[in-house]
């Protein structure tokens, strides 16, 4: 016969499921690159850095995932080099001309 179903095995919830979330990215891309246009960078790209922290607690909280060290310590990781990043951006890369305070 000639079905899919017969071929693949019967995937076709999978593969929607995958499908799904192809244009949800997309969508969320979409959404990001309309953000930056209209506002400054930095808080974007930090945000969209923080996806990988997210999904990490995601697969350990909700997915009840194996915690490993080397896990942790690269969630750490990208968390403080984001964090440096921006606090340099805020404060540090000012013009001398303008006053933090």
């Amino acid at each position: 016969s000639s079905g899919i179903n017969a071929e693949y095995g019967g995937c076709t919830e999978t593969r929607f499921y995958l499908v799904c979330t192809g244009i949800g990215m997309a969508f969320s891309l979409i959404l990001l690159n309309r953000g930056l246009l209209l506002e400054k960078s930095g808080p974007g790209v930090l945000m969209r850095n923080f996806d990988m922290v997210t999904a990490f607690l995601i697969q350990v909280f909700l997915f009840e995932e194996p915690v490993e060290l080397l896990s942790i310590g690269g969630s750490i990781l990208i968390f403080l080099a984001v964090a440096v990043v921006t606090l340099d951006k805020l404060f540090f890369s000012r013009k001398i001309k303008r006053c933090i305070f």
